[in-house]
């Protein structure tokens, strides 16, 4: 059997053979039975204080654990099940939009998979929030209460009621606050490894081109889990910005009119934060495509090594792998610089605020007494926690950003089109295979296909032998019979 092609001729010779027999099945598709996690059947109490952990914990204690004592996962918090919702945000979000308009695809994925537990996760933090906020006006009130001639007994333990209620609220909040950002986080990691591995499968060959190995494996180990950390610092994010409204709003309110010159240091250190961000922002991304490039080209180093040491070429590609990595260095030392500065601006400006702050107040704006003096160091603890906060998370969410842009492109890149391959149901009961004037081109750009004129039918249980010389097109047969190849 014969075909034209680009360079020369292949010869496709068959000999009968009996049929396979079926696949044996995978060694990795063996599940050790496991019991389920506590957490699925925990009652609202077990939930409340993470009681449905003990159960493990001791167990862990009294022996080391073995594989089959881990507990299985909850259904809902399977990758499988988070890939598939994913999937289907995605998918209805490509339908709804139009070409022009395919910015944040991903972003806005998983806002609508993993948007009902975020909202949850918000009400801790917001919970958690408040009772940090509101404690210098309990110790306001507390210190008031025992500065007092005549005590009132029943407003002295409504006070210390209202304390521990606080507290305890605080704590359980941050509890559940933290548990379930990192859950949704490890839901959001799973979901887009997965979309990352099954995109690779079905990338086109010029799509193949822009995304190497090395660059797949970049997006699962540094982008898809970055993701995973998306979640946590997002609501750090918004926390931190309340709880130093609140805290602010507090001072005002013990401090009085005076409270206006602290402001100033902490309105300045976020007038520099602007332009750093931005400039942090394009070192990220210089750094991840400096990346990018280190990769690819060690990637094809390792496929070429067998000639590079045929021709003693180690020494000329070890030169480009550490320019390369000269390249990458540059661009993380910016960063790391930038984040030193908004380091040591955040970490500054709380000692300066709180001078001003007792300042004014020691000037004229308020009396200097005890509960005066303890309302605004609570007060100003609370603000140092956000303002040290605040830039490693603007910090690590323009990371997120750079990820979500990345992991955009690459999800949004072309694909293989199964119309390239049609399969007749009918026609297969006779023929393993069969192609009738097959005409393929790598690149539609190119003047000339790949190959011309293919007409090849192969029978159920035949041995095919492809034969030809180097650069014949072998591969590019084979390649055109998987549908790799676009028709013409």
């Amino acid at each position: 059997m014969e075909m034209s092609m680009k360079s020369s001729n292949v010869h496709i010779g068959t000999h009968g053979v009996p049929e396979c027999s079926s696949d044996s099945e995978p060694l990795i598709d063996q599940k050790v039975e496991t019991k389920q996690t506590g957490l699925g059947c925990a009652t609202f109490l077990s939930k409340l204080i993470f009681s449905w952990v003990n159960s493990l914990l001791s167990f862990g204690y009294s022996k080391p654990l073995d594989l089959e004592d881990i507990p299985s996962l909850v259904s809902e918090d399977e990758a499988d099940m988070a890939y598939k919702k994913f999937v289907h945000a995605w998918e209805s979000l490509v339908r709804e939009r139009t070409k022009n308009n395919t910015k944040s695809l991903v972003l806005w994925s998983i806002v609508r998979t993993f948007l009902k537990e975020n909202i949850l996760i918000a009400f801790y933090a917001l919970i958690r929030t408040i009772s940090v906020a509101i404690s210098p006006l309990i110790l306001y009130a507390f210190v008031n209460y025992s500065n007092r001639t005549e005590a009132d007994l029943k407003q002295g333990l409504t006070i210390v009621c209202f304390l521990i209620l606080n507290k305890v609220l605080e704590s359980l909040s941050q509890r559940h606050w933290f548990f379930n950002s990192r859950r949704s986080g490890m839901k959001m990691r799973s979901a887009l490894m997965a979309a990352v591995y099954q995109k690779q499968l079905k990338l086109s060959s010029p799509a193949r081109t822009r995304h190497l190995a090395g660059e797949i494996v970049n997006y699962i180990v540094v982008d898809a889990y970055r993701m995973g950390e998306f979640p946590w610092w997002f609501h750090i994010t918004w926390t931190c910005a309340l709880q130093l409204v609140l805290s602010i709003v507090i001072l005002f309110g013990v401090v009085g009119i005076g409270a206006l010159p602290g402001l100033v240091p902490l309105l300045i250190c976020g007038l520099l934060n602007v332009p750093s961000a931005r400039i942090l922002q394009n070192c990220q991304s210089q750094f991840m495509i400096a990346q990018d490039e280190r990769l690819r080209s060690t990637s094809e180093i390792l496929n070429s090594m067998k000639i590079i040491k045929l021709q003693s070429w180690e020494e000329k590609f070890k030169n480009l792998i550490e320019l390369l990595r000269h390249k990458e260095f540059v661009w993380l030392s910016k960063a790391q610089i930038l984040k030193a500065f908004g380091s040591f601006l955040y970490w500054l400006s709380p000692t300066v605020i709180s001078v001003v702050f007792l300042g004014c107040a020691v000037s004229k704006s308020a009396p200097l007494n005890a509960e005066i003096i303890f309302t605004i160091l609570v007060a100003l603890r609370n603000m140092a926690e956000p303002v040290r906060m605040i830039p490693e998370a603007l910090s690590i969410l323009i990371q997120v950003k750079v990820s979500f842009d990345r992991l955009n492109n690459l999800l949004l890149d072309e694909e293989l089109n199964n119309d390239d391959s049609e399969r007749n149901l009918e026609q297969c009961k006779v023929n393993a295979m069969e192609i009738q004037d097959g005409n393929f081109i790598w690149d539609h750009k190119s003047l000339s296909p790949t190959l011309t004129d293919v007409n090849i039918e192969i029978k159920w249980g035949q041995k095919i032998a492809v034969c030809g010389p180097v650069g014949a097109g072998k591969s590019s047969l084979l390649y055109a019979i998987l549908g790799e190849i676009p028709k013409i």
